[in-house]
């Protein structure tokens, strides 16, 4: 369903290009049909003229309603969905030792690293000024009930970027939301905390292109609070 809903998207313009096309070519075999049948002087050529006729305005009012399913689609589905989507969750190092990373005002966050000592990519990383980046919130906020997402996502080839949350200590993602278009002011869109326990979170901006493939996660740790 991802392929069909990103190929409808990807190709919108050639899509209506070509069912306007094939509408124009039916409408026309519609009027010649019409004239047929005003003009024919026996039986058989006006019941020639009438199937013609039917034909030809069924093939046209197929034409519409894919026109106006691709529409729909474009316009309402793709831009809001998925949401609360589970995402798989990565596998883990097991033979991880974890280690204590102390952050400016917070409380200390258990990153693990493998047994060549290399540790995770820091929660930030991704995050790329005047590319990929979170306006607001930022990095250490404190936020409550229905928050207004800001970001930048200026990319080339750009395919649709989704937002998506989880709590701290855990690997599992809940989307909240996937656009393909920037709102005014930079607005992402909004994310309704208040049925959420108070706590710290990670919100992560994911930008994807034209050909599917994922560009490195933009991810702040913010902390929710009780309404």
């Amino acid at each position: 369903m991802e392929e069909i809903l990103r190929f409808l998207v990807n190709y919108e313009a050639w899509i209506y290009v070509i069912l306007g096309v094939g509408g124009l070519i039916n409408l026309r075999r519609v009027l010649q049909a019409v004239n047929e049948w005003r003009g024919a002087a026996f039986g058989l050529e006006k019941e020639n003229a009438r199937y013609r006729f039917s034909i030809s305005m069924t093939i046209l009012l197929v034409f519409f309603l894919l026109g106006g399913i691709e529409f729909f689609l474009v316009s309402f589905i793709v831009p809001n969905r998925p949401r609360s989507t589970v995402l798989a969750t990565p596998t883990l190092d097991l033979l991880a030792t974890p280690t204590v990373t102390l952050v400016a005002g917070r409380q200390p966050v258990a990153t693990p690293t493998g047994l060549m000592g290399t540790p995770l990519p820091a929660l930030k990383e991704g995050c790329t000024p005047g590319s990929v980046e979170w306006i607001s919130p930022q990095d250490g906020d404190e936020v409550k009930g229905t928050v207004v997402l800001k970001g930048i996502v200026n990319v080339a080839a750009m395919g649709f970027y989704k937002y998506e949350y989880s709590s701290v200590g855990s690997d599992t993602w809940f989307t909240i939301a996937a656009q393909n278009q920037i709102g005014q002011d930079n607005e992402l869109g909004q994310w309704n905390t208040s049925s959420l326990p108070g706590g710290d979170y990670r919100l992560r901006l994911v930008v994807y292109d034209n050909q599917n493939q994922a560009l490195p996660a933009c991810v702040i740790t913010i902390r929710v609070t009780s309404p």
